[in-house]
């Protein structure tokens, strides 16, 4: 069952897809600029062993181009969801503030990896791997439900690929419970397993999508 949101030929001042849209990348692009400000840079002492350095803190490394490459791909599915919207609903709006929020905190936890592995020894990885993982899970997560109530509430417009909007909810909220997963293990203690299942992020993507299609050919 579908809620329909009813529409005037203006939408509401404030709920209108361009405004939300144009904050929205104006709030991932600093993010994306944060997170190469956090990435290690070495000490002068440092550079006589460089390669120890960047061997030492590989992970830092992982996680900045993972963040990197999540973030881009936030900012592309939300513009292709936003370019098909006719008006921005109250409760779209609302999904906003958790992802907008957790996108400027991501620079943050992804330097957290790299300081606990300044630390050595401890629990301080698994704990960094972890806000890591439940960040990007909460991001992903907030990209399905706002794909989950365009569709819900009928605001695309005319000529829109409804069954891809299905579709993107449903890819963009699986990889954010597998983010969440792989947060759950790194608080367990496995942090390295953790990261292991951020590699297997692709494959997920690859399944779900396929599974999706199958579903929709047989109906």
């Amino acid at each position: 069952m579908t809620e329909t949101v009813t529409t005037d030929a203006k939408p509401r001042p404030g709920l209108t897809p361009e405004r939300v849209s144009m904050f929205t990348d104006a709030v991932l692009a600093i993010a994306i600029t944060l997170l190469a400000l956090e990435i290690p840079r070495p000490d002068e002492k440092d550079l006589e062993h460089l390669d120890v350095f960047l061997s030492e803190r590989s992970s830092g490394f992982l996680s900045f181009a993972l963040a990197f490459v999540l973030l881009w791909f936030a900012w592309r599915a939300h513009h292709q969801l936003f370019d098909q919207l006719k008006q921005v609903s109250q409760v779209l709006l609302a999904v906003h503030v958790p992802l907008l929020l957790f996108a400027a905190f991501l620079p943050y936890a992804t330097h957290l990896i790299g300081e606990a592995e300044d630390a050595g020894a401890g629990n301080g990885k698994s704990i960094a791997v972890g806000m890591f993982s439940a960040t990007e899970g909460v991001l992903m997560v907030c990209l399905g439900l706002l794909f989950a109530f365009a569709a819900w509430q009928r605001l695309y417009a005319d000529g829109s690929n409804v069954a891809r909007i299905v579709t993107s909810a449903v890819v963009n909220g699986a990889i954010g419970l597998w983010w969440w997963i792989a947060a759950a293990v790194s608080f367990a203690g496995h942090a390295d397993v953790a990261m292991l299942i951020w590699w297997l992020t692709p494959v997920l993507t690859v399944v779900v999508v396929f599974t999706r299609r199958a579903m929709v050919k047989r109906r």
